[in-house]
């Protein structure tokens, strides 16, 4: 935002944001697809993502997440979308979860198969016959849990962390890496509208602006691979814990 509207980045920016997406064209092509929008449609569910900065500061590579490990203070909202008959149990990495609830709970839903699908409507079923003979509209936490009761989070997150590999390679793609981005900033001499280093040759100046979209497109490239290594590690946690 401050790149694009005002024409200025600021450096190991603690608010700088990973836009994450779920692109709607493969939805359609998802097994069952009429069916899990009609899901998505209940939770009001978006497919598109803010994945902050300081969101990192809980995980498992920050350094500091010991200060979220007794205090709700920091944490992400998540207990509603966790199971309400205790079948399954909440994650044991639940207070680590560097990942919002609204983008776990859309990537449950388009990661279901068709079982998947079959059983989460026999439960909400159970759930809405429940109350008398009127058929009423499962609310959107009955949906959550129902979802999070027959699936987990191996699916969501395995689906996650290919959403993440396709960003990674997709910032990378014609620029290299974060590493050769610091390499190029490195190597040049920022030219100021009012300063021009004179110590520089003309070949290794580099405008503000020219600058200025180096640092965003590496910090985005940093932000990737931070995320991804979140979701492979919960992945990981997720799997061992189904064993």
């Amino acid at each position: 935002e401050l790149l694009f509207l005002y024409g200025f980045v600021i450096e190991n920016n603690p608010d700088d944001c990973l836009m994450m997406c779920y692109p709607v064209d493969a939805l359609k092509n998802l097994p069952s697809s009429e069916c899990k929008a009609v899901l998505l449609g209940i939770q009001n569910a978006k497919l598109r993502w803010l994945l902050s900065r300081n969101f990192l500061d809980r995980g498992y590579f920050s350094g500091k997440a010991t200060q979220f490990e007794d205090s709700k203070k920091g944490m992400l909202n998540l207990d509603s979308s966790y199971s309400w008959s205790g079948q399954r149990k909440a994650p044991s990495y639940l207070k680590r979860l560097v990942f919002p609830e609204d983008l776990l709970s859309s990537l449950r839903i388009l990661a279901m198969c068709e079982q998947e699908l079959l059983q989460v409507s026999s439960l909400l079923e159970e759930i809405v016959g429940s109350d008398g003979n009127e058929q009423r509209q499962p609310s959107s936490r009955e949906l959550q849990s129902a979802i999070w009761e027959v699936c987990g989070d191996s699916g969501a997150l395995q689906m996650l962390v290919d959403l993440l590999l396709a960003k990674v390679m997709e910032l990378e793609e014609g620029s290299g890496t974060a590493a050769s981005d610091l390499e190029l900033l490195n190597s040049y001499c920022i030219m100021d509208k009012m300063v021009v280093t004179s110590i520089c040759n003309d070949e290794k100046k580099m405008d503000r602006k020219k600058w200025s979209c180096i640092v965003y497109r590496r910090a985005q490239k940093e932000l990737a691979h931070l995320f991804l290594q979140e979701a492979e590690h919960l992945l990981n946690l997720c799997l061992q814990g189904q064993l």
